[in-house]
């Protein structure tokens, strides 16, 4: 291997130095706030996505879309937030500046992109889903969590481009999961989001499932929202791996979430509808 395999200790001190990794900015730093103000109002809003045209145009597309079905029947911003609703307008421009973020960077291939964010708009989309059954998290703080789970991925792969690389390769020569590589190469998407998490000053509960979705009953806090998380990942994961719903943890969280077998079945279901809207969201955002 060309490349030997971090530390911790190492990692954070190269995440500490390194420029390029992506600040929130202004208008992303806003909005978090936004989303985590109980009392925040749709003209707080409205008012921060009329700053970006980029970002106010992207809205109306997807609210002139097939995704809502008016067709074009939104002339304004004022009029797409009463269509589309506050929380899902705040989803979708959390995305959108998201991607915005990471658009500029070159060491992710263009299916390789497409991949990472659909399957955290899949994630997103089933955490929201099965929230619906929770009442002690709502659909969109579930989805907005979701959304997040992978960032450190993407932080990897513009911030240590190196071992990133090292690990697809890995993953690819011996036939295994980007998990499974970054396990035994000694770097994890997880343990580079825990640091982002920490640098992007994000509250607890997004530093929890960046860090732990994989091992959610290792997380101090939030142990709840973290394995909600991992069992919306797990879902989307098992479109190409349907064993991964074998696994005996994943069954605990079930139990410990009181998600009945009716339910589970139905998020399994309700997957086949997911990837076209996946598809869709995609493609007006991109």
């Amino acid at each position: 291997m060309s490349t030997c395999s971090p530390n911790e200790q190492e990692i954070r001190h190269r995440i500490a130095r390194i420029r390029d990794l992506p600040t929130l900015s202004g208008s992303l730093q806003r909005l978090v706030e936004i989303i985590h103000d109980e009392v925040a109002s749709p003209e707080e809003l409205e008012s921060l996505i009329r700053y970006d045209q980029g970002l106010t145009a992207r809205i109306l597309r997807v609210a002139n879309s097939t995704y809502y079905g008016m067709r074009g029947s939104v002339p304004t911003l004022s009029k797409a937030m009463i269509v589309m609703g506050f929380e899902q307008v705040k989803s979708l421009c959390l995305c959108a500046l998201l991607m915005d973020m990471c658009s500029h960077q070159d060491t992710i291939e263009p299916g390789e992109r497409e991949r990472l964010w659909k399957h955290s708009f899949a994630t997103a989309r089933v955490a929201g889903e099965m929230a619906r059954a929770r009442p002690w998290v709502s659909p969109e703080k579930a989805y907005i969590l979701a959304f997040f789970h992978d960032l450190g991925r993407v932080a990897m792969a513009f911030s240590l481009q190196d071992h990133y690389q090292t690990i697809w390769k890995l993953a690819r020569g011996r036939k295994m999961s980007l998990w499974s590589a970054e396990l035994q190469y000694g770097l994890t998407h997880t343990l580079v989001g825990k640091w982002l998490a920490t640098r992007w000053n994000l509250p607890e509960v997004f530093q929890m499932v960046m860090e732990f979705h994989h091992y959610p009953e290792k997380s101090p806090l939030f142990k709840a929202e973290v394995k909600l998380v991992a069992l919306a990942d797990a879902l989307v994961n098992s479109r190409e791996d349907p064993d991964l719903l074998d696994d005996e943890m994943i069954s605990n969280y079930r139990k410990d979430l009181f998600i009945p077998e009716s339910e589970w079945d139905s998020c399994r279901r309700r997957l086949q509808d997911i990837w076209p809207e996946v598809d869709l969201l995609w493609s007006l955002l991109k």
